[in-house]
């Protein structure tokens, strides 16, 4: 079934032509990923398909009954409202339906006859999409959708007006994930989102039961929850099979076939040109104008263009040897606020290595970079910079960037270079034409980000201490960076979010806990794998301790008599549990319990508490039954 299909869309601002004839079809549980540089309409096109902006051409269809959901920004509540009910209010149709519920129970009991029946209908048509619109089970999946996002317990009776910006937008995500549209339009689902939650995310998207159309920078979200590729180039999209990384492939094979078109048709132009030149004015000059008036007709192929080549001058990949050890940290401690970051760090990075620092948001990162860098001092510990270490240090904020200043001053006032070859190294990282007469505090996030990276890569450190130097940069622009990278022979710590790019460059990753450090020797692919791997063997490893502790329950010495009259009791207690539980369901069910928030809180506490302890008695009984051996 088609949920969404789009024919000959285009749309301009003024003068400027975002894209044209656009079509698209996205079937239902489809998942497709959209890519393409910053500015090329990906999030118009967007708005479009929601209805915020209308195109200026073509037609968008929906299926029938298709419902939409997008990621808006969170409304403007009052001071006092919560997380929880902020959350709530994103099911606003159905607490409707609720309060209409209950009117009806109110009516039932108070008419007879015809108008009872008439009623008794209603109420069970609106029951059936009550149901149907997940209404018995909303407040458990916000919970779910909350505590996925990295919110804690805690955090669900919180004010909305004590949250960060971040921490909105995460709330703008759960707004949109707890309910089961149609299709989902999601713009940069990952900002503001830690790993953890990220992987969350991924998982929930993944067995997502509608169809799913995803803006994201995040290549390694991409190739784990989409299915296609489509891609915004020269105001036009084109479809792709596959995830991202399918998609590159595909590309690739395309720009190679591209260029082999184009040189062999540059070959015709240039023997034509040859053969027009030789006979223009010759016996054959007939033939020679024939010939031009079809090479003026011809529609030439464009050079497909290649943005990973890398111009610095000179050799860009040549610095400095440094000693064998660049920097040593040792039993490193730091509080904030009377609140301990980090303690026991302690760790080691030799020539050339390439490693990753990851860990939660607000374990201190950055903090720790900072003290690399001796910008923040340690309260405890020490580190020690090898000799010879020239080190070079990106900042995420950009603040080595003068905003008064030119593109173009920026880099030449950096060094000994002249003009031509800062053109061709703002070129290599994509400044092309009048960019680079762009003042510096008129450029986008992304932009700045390149060139701030440029002027480091120009200094040629041999140790590179990188804080999320691909944020806000679009796919094209983190090729660049990671070109270099691949090739760069320095030392390289890193703190990223973005883990194709950790894939792709690192080689060893170091974790941040708040009680030191733990060291993998791999990418952070392998740093994934092994926690999977360690996890699953402290999950058999406490299986194994249960099996343990019922073997030496059986070896024991058992009172018949006392073990009879527990299984008597617990088997009484669990009659009384499920009686219980199907008391609570049919409370549930009934609209009214949800007149008064705290009685909804307390029976669907009380009704956890019971789905939790049954299985635990139903455990315990089947264990004594085994003891006894009756």
């Amino acid at each position: 079934m088609i949920v969404l299909q789009t024919m000959g869309l285009g749309k301009s601002f003024g003068i400027q032509r975002i894209f044209e004839q656009v079509s698209l079809t996205i079937s239902d549980k489809e998942k497709v990923g959209l890519v393409g540089p910053n500015g090329v309409g990906k999030t118009t096109l967007l708005r479009c398909l929601t209805g915020e902006e209308r195109p200026d051409e073509g037609e968008i269809s929906l299926g029938e009954f298709v419902s939409i959901g997008y990621m808006e920004q969170v409304p403007d509540y009052p001071p006092e409202v919560t997380l929880f009910e902020a959350v709530l209010d994103s099911f606003s149709d159905i607490l409707t339906m609720r309060e209409k519920l209950s009117e009806l129970e109110r009516d039932m009991s108070q008419t007879q006859g015809k108008e009872l029946e008439k009623k008794m209908a209603a109420y069970g048509r609106l029951t059936e999409e009550y149901e149907r619109s997940g209404g018995f089970s909303c407040e458990a999946m916000i919970r779910r959708v909350i505590s996925g996002l990295g919110f804690s317990e805690e955090d669900m009776s919180r004010k909305l007006s004590s949250f960060s910006g971040g921490e909105k937008t995460k709330v703008s995500v759960a707004r949109l994930l707890v309910r089961r549209h149609d299709l989902l339009l999601l713009d940069e689902p990952t900002n503001h989102l830690d790993l953890q939650a990220v992987e969350w995310l991924e998982g929930f998207l993944k067995s997502y039961p509608g169809a799913l159309l995803i803006i994201s920078h995040d290549r390694y979200f991409l190739d784990q929850v989409t299915q296609r590729t489509l891609e915004f180039e020269n105001n036009a999209l084109e479809s792709y099979a596959g995830n991202y990384s399918h998609y590159v492939h595909l590309k690739e094979e395309k720009i190679i076939s591209q260029l082999k078109a184009y040189e062999k048709q540059q070959k015709a132009i240039e023997a034509t040109e040859q053969y027009i030149d030789k006979y223009r004015a010759g016996i054959k000059s007939k033939q020679a104008r024939g010939r031009q008036s079809q090479l003026n007709r011809l529609e030439r192929i464009d050079k497909p263009q290649d943005h990973t080549d890398i111009h610095l001058g000179g050799d860009p990949y040549r610095v400095s040897d440094s000693a064998n050890i660049v920097l040593k940290a040792t039993d490193l401690a730091f509080s904030f606020s009377e609140k301990k970051l980090w303690e026991k760090v302690s760790f080691t990075l030799n020539r050339g290595e390439k490693v990753a620092l990851i860990g939660p948001n607000g374990i201190g990162k950055t903090t720790l970079l900072n003290v690399i860098k001796e910008q923040v001092e340690p309260n405890e510990g020490k580190t020690v910079i090898g000799s010879r270490v020239n080190l070079g240090w990106f900042d995420q904020e950009h603040r080595d960037l003068v905003g008064t200043n030119q593109v173009m001053d920026e880099i030449m006032n950096n060094g000994e270079i002249n003009l031509v070859e800062a053109r061709n190294m703002l070129g290599s990282f994509l400044f092309c034409g009048d960019d680079v007469f762009k003042k510096v505090e008129d450029l986008s996030g992304g932009e700045k980000g390149r060139l701030s990276f440029l002027k480091l890569l120009i200094k040629k450190p041999n140790f590179l201490v990188l804080d999320e130097p691909t944020n806000h940069l679009d796919i094209a622009s983190k090729g660049v960076i990671e070109e270099y990278l691949e090739n760069y022979p320095g030392t390289i710590l890193v703190v990223s979010h973005d883990r194709y790019f950790l894939d792709k460059i690192t080689k060893r990753t170091l974790e941040l806990t708040p009680h030191g450090i733990k060291d993998y020797l791999g990418n952070y692919s392998y740093y994934r794998e092994k926690k999977e791997q360690l996890a699953k063997e402290a999950e058999n490893q406490v299986s194994a301790k249960a099996v343990s502790k019922v073997v030496k329950v059986e070896k024991a010495k058992i009172n018949k008599a006392q073990t009879r009259e527990r299984i008597r009791e617990i088997e009484r207690m669990i009659e009384e549990m499920e009686a219980r539980k199907d008391d609570l369901t049919n409370l549930l069910a009934d609209g009214a319990s949800y007149q008064v928030e705290d009685t909804a809180k307390r029976l669907l506490r009380e009704y956890k508490e019971l789905e939790e302890s049954i299985p635990q008695y139903y455990s315990e009984w089947d264990e004594l039954l085994t003891l006894l051996g009756d």
